[in-house]
C-alpha cells in the first residue's frame, strides 16, 4: 500500500493504523473468509450507499445537473467560469474522494447528467437513531431487501448524539453516569447496523466504518472548561469504544476507519510545532461567522483573515474543514484499495 511517508511527520502512526485493519483482514482471509478468491483482485463497486451526519452530507443542485449543491465544509467555486458560482467538484467531501476512486457519481453532483451510482443518506443532524431509519429505508427499497457485495457502503455518526447528551449532562437532564450509559448504548446500536449490512459469507455489503474525531478538540470543545472537555472526551471515546467493541468482524466485508486517532495525531502534531499537509491551526473555525453566518454560506470569500482551506483543520466550531475531508478521504482510499474485500 501507499504509506505516503512525505504526508507529515505523525504519518507514520496513521499509516500503521490502516495497516493493522488491512493484516486482520488478510489473517481472516487465511483462515477461511468467504469473497473473492484472489487477494490482488481489484475491489471495483458498482455502486456506494453514504450514511452519517452532515460531514458526510452533499446537498442537491438547484437543478439535477446543476453544480451549485453545497456542503458542510468549506464550499468551493467553479474557477474555470466565475469566482461566485458554488461547484460541487471543488472541495471535495471525503466520501466524494472515495467514490471518485471509483467512477461512482451522486446525483447531487452530476452535471453530466448520467445514471448515479452513489447514493446520499447522509442527514443533517444525523444521529444513530437516523442511521437505523435510513437503512430500514435503504433496506426497504433495495432488490430482495439487501445489500450486494459489489456495494461500497460509508458509515461515520455519533458527533451529534455526543453534543445532545454532554448538553443533557450540563443542563443536569441527566447524570454523567446515565449519559455515558447512553452513549455506550448508541454506540452498540450503531454497531449493530454495521453487522446488518454484511455477513460471515460476504454475500452482502462491503461497509466502511467510521470513528468520530474527539468533540473536546474542536473549536466548539476548546471553548469549554477543563471540566467540560474531559466530559466531551470522555463521551467520544465511549462512544467510539463501544462502537468498535460490537462490531461483528466477518470475513473481508469490513473496513475500519479510525478517523478519531487521525484528528488526534494532527493536532499533536501542530501542537508539537508540526506543519502536517500545511496545517497551522487546529483550534479555530476558518469560516468567519459574521461573514457566514451558517457554514453553508462559507466559501473563499468568508474565511478568518490569514485562514484558507488548507491551513485549518475545522470549518466551522464542529465540522471539518476541506483540509480535514482530505486527511478521512486519502486514509479511506488507502484502505479501500489495499484490503482483499
Amino acid at each position: 500500500m501507499n504509506f505516503r511517508v512525505d504526508r507529515w511527520s505523525a504519518v507514520a502512526l496513521r499509516s500503521s493504523l490502516v495497516t493493522l485493519t488491512t493484516v486482520s483482514a488478510l489473517l481472516l482471509t487465511s483462515c477461511g473468509g468467504g469473497g473473492q478468491s484472489s487477494q490482488t483482485n481489484r475491489f471495483n463497486p458498482t455502486r456506494m450507499i453514504v450514511f452519517g451526519d452532515e460531514s458526510s452530507l452533499l446537498l442537491p443542485g438547484s437543478t439535477p445537473t446543476a453544480i451549485d449543491g453545497r456542503k458542510y465544509t468549506n464550499n468551493g467555486f467553479d474557477y474555470l467560469v466565475t469566482n461566485s458560482v458554488i461547484d460541487c467538484n471543488e472541495n471535495r467531501l471525503w466520501v466524494q474522494r472515495l467514490a471518485d476512486e471509483y467512477e461512482l457519481v451522486f446525483a447531487e453532483c452530476n452535471p453530466g447528467g448520467v445514471t448515479p451510482t452513489a447514493q446520499m443518506r447522509a442527514t443533517v443532524g444525523g444521529k444513530v437513531a437516523d442511521v437505523v431509519a435510513a437503512i430500514d429505508d435503504f433496506l426497504a427499497s433495495t432488490p430482495g431487501n439487501q445489500p450486494v457485495p459489489t456495494d461500497m457502503i460509508t458509515m461515520m455518526v455519533g458527533t451529534n448524539d455526543i453534543l445532545e447528551l454532554y448538553t443533557s449532562v450540563i443542563t443536569s437532564a441527566l447524570t454523567q453516569t446515565a449519559a455515558v450509559a447512553e452513549i455506550e448504548r448508541r454506540g452498540e446500536l450503531l454497531a449493530a447496523q454495521i453487522n446488518r449490512l454484511t455477513n460471515n459469507s460476504n454475500t452482502l455489503g462491503r461497509v466502511m466504518y467510521s470513528t468520530v474525531p474527539r468533540v473536546s478538540l474542536t473549536p466548539f470543545g476548546r471553548s469549554k472548561s477543563p471540566a467540560d472537555q474531559s466530559l466531551l472526551e470522555l463521551l467520544t471515546d465511549r462512544f467510539n469504544d463501544s462502537m468498535r467493541r460490537q462490531v461483528r468482524i466477518n470475513g473481508r466485508s469490513l473496513g475500519f476507519l479510525d478517523t478519531s486517532q487521525t484528528f488526534t495525531n494532527v493536532v499533536d502534531d501542530v501542537d508539537d510545532g508540526g506543519r502536517p499537509n500545511g496545517i497551522i491551526n487546529v483550534e479555530d473555525a476558518v469560516c468567519d461567522s459574521v461573514k457566514a453566518p451558517t457554514i453553508l454560506s462559507c466559501t473563499p470569500l468568508t474565511l478568518v483573515s490569514g485562514g484558507t482551506i488548507n491551513n485549518h483543520l475545522w470549518a466551522d466550531d464542529i465540522r471539518f474543514s476541506y483540509a480535514g475531508h482530505i486527511f478521512i478521504g486519502d486514509d479511506a482510499v488507502d484502505l479501500a484499495t489495499s484490503l482483499p474485500w
